[in-house]
């Protein structure tokens, strides 16, 4: 398993200076390695090879201006975006995808035409070192004056996974003017331990974000998502109005802009990583050793939400949520099945007969008389549907447990009462 250590660099005035220039010359070697490639691309031959591209460019200026190992993995990534844009050409021509894939471009400005930088690669850990402290990178020949053979800088933050170390990358933020270290690390698979079978199911939502269902517990589990939508909602207007003023002043786009679109989408995966967090501590508290997921893919596309549906197009990235739970449930040892949810949600959980949705959230069988809240029925459902079950095999058709979002974590309206829910319920199915 591969995971990512993130840590702020804090360089002073001179270590700016150099890493702008290494960046600025991992710049010139990508677009000459582009211009190569893309000139190969459109007179219908064969696009160079990694090994290719590594011959031609071993005694080219861009790249001696580099050491060996960042020089190589430049080249490397760009390869790899030439095999990303033909995977996603493949798809296209196969009626998979509705737009055709862009070409890989130059790393430059739009408006000034200026080359810009944006990442340093580095290929292996025996070229860098890292840990909470500083970072350690080999130098340019011709930048070695004064610095000596490695170039020390200080860092900020925490190595969140310990492991073998892989490639690193530092990353420029033109929004925030920071530099980031991203450090690729192998982790050994966590040893799943022999315990008792016991399954949960997860359903995802617009505005409940998630409903857990889980095996022997009576009360389901709901993520409201109505803070999240309404903090969404103000970062939208703020965007609204930069852009109404940049149009007022005929432009498109400012730092001002792209910095609260970059607040927006964090803060939205603030959200989503701290529920991910917050279903794992669930189900390792209840001893659950396999989570049911519902498989969205193509949702959007089978459903007409209309175009300007900002809930359903916008704010609704399930894709990440689902991403951001699968990861923390492989690092608990939880395994993940996807399970197709159709019909999920048209079906009582009780006796399998259609549903009526006399409000928004909720739904009622005229067959058995049970009133659910929607998204825990299906959530029963799936996880009826994974474990092989019958309907109404432990339904109880109970209030579900709501947590809301307050910006910081997922908390009950009674923060205690559901502390103490959980314990209890825990200790009691432990027993």
């Amino acid at each position: 398993m591969k995971y990512t250590n993130v840590v702020r660099v804090l360089p002073d005035k001179r270590q700016k200076q150099v890493l702008e220039i290494i960046g600025d010359r991992c710049a010139a070697l990508w677009n000459t390695i582009q211009y190569r490639c893309r000139q190969a691309f459109f007179e219908g031959e064969p696009v160079p090879s990694y090994e290719t591209l590594c011959s031609e460019f071993k005694e080219h200026p861009a790249y001696k201006a580099l050491p060996a190992h960042i020089g190589q993995e430049v080249i490397k990534k760009a390869r790899k975006a030439w095999d990303s844009f033909f995977a996603l050409l493949r798809l296209y021509r196969k009626g998979e995808m509705e737009r055709p894939p862009r070409i890989p471009r130059y790393w430059k400005d739009r408006r000034t035409r200026r080359r810009i930088f944006c990442i340093i690669p580095v290929k292996a850990p025996t070229s860098y070192s890292l840990n909470a402290r500083c970072l350690s990178l080999t130098l340019p020949q011709d930048l070695r004056k004064g610095q000596g053979d490695r170039l020390v800088l200080h860092t900020k933050g925490v190595l969140r996974f310990h492991g073998t170390p892989k490639t690193l990358e530092l990353k420029y933020d033109r929004v925030k003017k920071r530099w980031y270290a991203h450090q690729v690390v192998e982790v050994p698979e966590p040893v799943r331990r022999t315990r008792p079978e016991k399954r949960a199911a997860l359903d995802l939502g617009a505005r409940t974000l998630a409903a857990l269902a889980i095996e022997g517990f009576h009360r389901q589990i709901l993520f409201s998502g109505r803070g999240v939508w309404k903090d969404f909602l103000y970062w939208t207007k703020r965007i609204a109005e930069e852009q109404a003023r940049l149009s007022r002043a005929g432009r498109r786009t400012s730092r001002q802009l792209r910095r609260l679109y970059q607040v927006r989408t964090r803060r939205l995966k603030h959200a989503f990583v701290a529920l991910a967090a917050e279903t794992t501590r669930i189900l390792k508290r209840h001893r659950v050793t396999t989570l049911f997921f519902e498989d969205l893919t193509g949702i959007r596309e089978d459903m007409d939400f209309g175009p300007g549906n900002l809930l359903v197009h916008n704010f609704w990235a399930f894709r990440m949520l689902r991403n951001l739970i699968e990861a923390a449930c492989a690092r608990a040892g939880i395994e993940v099945i996807p399970v197709e949810p159709r019909g999920t949600s048209s079906r009582c959980a009780v006796c399998g007969s259609p549903l009526e949705r006399f409000v928004r959230h909720k739904v009622s069988c005229s067959k058995c008389g049970c009133v659910w809240h929607a998204d825990a029925n299906a959530a029963i459902n799936i996880l009826f549907l994974g474990s092989s079950k019958g309907h109404g095999a432990e339904a109880t058709p109970l209030k579900p447990l709501a947590l809301r979002w307050n910006r910081h974590r997922w908390v009950s309206r009674f923060e205690s009462a559901a502390g103490t829910l959980y314990a209890t319920s825990g200790s009691r199915m432990a027993a």
